[in-house]
């Protein structure tokens, strides 16, 4: 590889047979030559009846940045193998003399190969010697804007290193600092679809069977060395600083005391990984330097312990789900202004009130490692299980001296209730309970705290309002408080022609009946209605 001022030029061994068919020339060159010589293919439509053209990805500028500064700074790098694909046909050199491709005989040993006198890029065999397999690769400066126009060096694996290259600062010390291996793929025309497809299959293979860093044997291998021999924390931190970030709260979460280590259960690197990759990107500044970073870190756990110590009280399974490190981190980042102890107060009662929701509901799975179908799936299967199962009734019960027949009116609506309940699980196999804990009669009593647990542990309530005792207004109430509004259900059957609910219920599910007999079809619609929206086949 040599850095000429009209030409750029690159040298390596031949090989054919690789990977069963292709014909390859790897070296080492300079990135910033890789870069100047070469394009990504961008993958895009085709148009009508074409599908797909190109390959590569959107570059990410983060990702290009961070490589760009490894480059730059640390002092241990180790860059992959660059692959291009040249779009350049060739001919076959053999021992007997120059053939096509396609009329390659049957025996005959290839050389090298060589590229038409005309050819933009030029590739030729160094020695003539039979045993060297060296060959050159010329590039003319003046046609390095025809050669990326027509994409003749295409970008199929190390985008992202080449993508900034030309930006890579000079070290006069290290004339090779940015050396990098490469291996030239030669295809045929850029007009040949069969070797665009050639292309489109090694960059999936290459992207699709890798095993990325964050991975937990790939964290495990870069956290677990001998300090002794790791990087240094700048270099680390130059290197990655999410990685950096992943080591700080990994390594105070291992020098916990054991018991208090336990609350967070068995935290795999990925989840810390995961964690400290979306804090940063959460707020970049606390990555402006190494020492801001630590700081945070220090802070951070500082805060998390005490918080899963107080919340390992009401909600100790929480603490040890996959995603809770992440978000007790987000909440405490969240929360504004205040001193330690303010700030992780106020995180333990939204994580508090944040648990009881997760459990009531049954997704606390959501915080564990699941792909989004499983989440999807785990999530409905919760919902499916919350279908309501209890239904609290809120009445008056009048004595049997009552005016206006009350007694024997409010003993048949309470009949068609349970005629109501009967039917759904009949029709459709779904059994509700019904709570009737009853009001008593006279002047306003204490609602006793049984009643007001029956009310929030229910999912559906009935606030029989006929009477408007003031005991059913204040249980109405506090159901209102507890409950969405679409799970409750008013019922009035009103005792004269100027009897009325004394406020507004336009806005509920409000069923105004004339007699009890017409509870079954009209309360029951109401019920399916509410069933239906919980997930249940009704």
């Amino acid at each position: 590889m040599a850095r000429g001022k009209q030409y750029i030029d690159f040298e390596g061994m031949y090989a054919e047979g690789v990977l069963g068919i292709f014909r390859i020339i790897r070296g080492y060159a300079d990135l910033r030559d890789l870069a100047a010589v070469s394009t990504p293919y961008k993958m895009e439509n085709g148009g009508a009846g074409v599908g797909v053209v190109g390959h590569q990805r959107v570059e990410s500028e983060k990702h290009a940045q961070d490589i760009k500064k490894y480059l730059e700074q640390s002092d241990s790098r180790f860059i992959p193998e660059v692959i291009l694909s040249v779009r350049a046909p060739v001919t076959l050199v053999t021992a007997t003399g120059d053939v096509e491709p396609d009329h390659l005989g049957l025996g005959q040993t290839v050389l090298g190969v060589k590229t038409s006198p005309d050819s933009v890029i030029k590739i030729g065999r160094k020695h003539s010697s039979k045993s060297l397999r060296i060959q050159w690769i010329r590039v003319a400066r003046k046609q390095l804007e025809a050669v990326k126009n027509q994409k003749l060096i295409r970008r199929i694996d190390g985008n992202h290193r080449l993508h900034l290259a030309d930006q890579l600062a000079d070290d006069p010390n290290a004339p090779t600092k940015y050396l990098a291996p490469f291996c030239m793929v030669l295809l045929g025309a850029t007009a040949d679809e069969a070797d665009d497809y050639a292309e489109s299959l090694i960059f999936h293979t290459i992207n699709s069977t890798a095993l990325p860093l964050e991975s937990e044997h790939g964290l495990q291998l870069l956290l677990g060395q001998n300090p002794a021999h790791a990087m240094l924390p700048e270099n680390e931190f130059a290197f990655s600083p999410e990685l950096h970030l992943t080591r700080l709260l990994s390594d105070r979460l291992n020098a916990m005391p054991a018991p208090s280590r336990e609350k967070f259960g068995d935290q795999p690197l990925t989840s810390l990984w995961e964690s400290a990759r979306n804090l940063i990107a959460m707020d970049t500044e606390i990555a402006l330097d190494r020492l801001t970073l630590t700081a945070f870190a220090e802070n951070l756990f500082a805060a998390l312990s005490e918080i899963a110590i107080r919340l390992t009280v009401n909600h100790p399974s929480l603490c040890k789900t996959y995603g809770f490190f992440e978000l007790a981190a987000r909440v405490w980042k969240e929360t504004q202004g205040g001193n330690h102890e303010q700030k992780v107060r106020a995180s333990v009662e939204m994580l508090d009130r944040l648990a009881n929701w997760l459990g009531g509901q049954g997704i606390t799975s959501l915080l564990n490692h699941l792909s989004p179908a499983q989440q999807l799936l785990e999530t409905f299967k919760a919902a499916q299980s919350r279908i309501p199962k209890r239904v609290f009734l809120a009445r008056w019960y009048p004595v049997q001296a009552a005016p206006n027949d009350a007694f024997n009116r409010a003993s048949l609506r309470l009949q068609q209730i349970r005629q109501t309940l009967a039917n759904l699980l009949a029709q459709h196999g779904i059994s509700l309970e019904l709570v009737d804990m009853g009001t008593e009669e006279g002047g306003t009593f204490p609602i006793h705290a049984k009643m007001y647990e029956a009310i929030a542990s229910s999912d559906i309530i009935i606030c029989d309002l006929t009477g408007q005792r003031p005991n059913v207004f204040i249980e109405a109430g506090y159901a209102l408080r507890h409950h969405e509004q679409n799970k409750l259900i008013f019922l009035f059957e009103p005792q004269s022609e100027n009897d009325r609910v004394p406020f507004d219920l336009n806005t509920f599910k409000y069923v105004q009946i004339n007699q009890a007999a017409e509870i079954p079809n009209r309360i029951g619609n109401e019920i399916e209605a509410i069933l239906r929206d919980a997930g249940a086949e009704v």
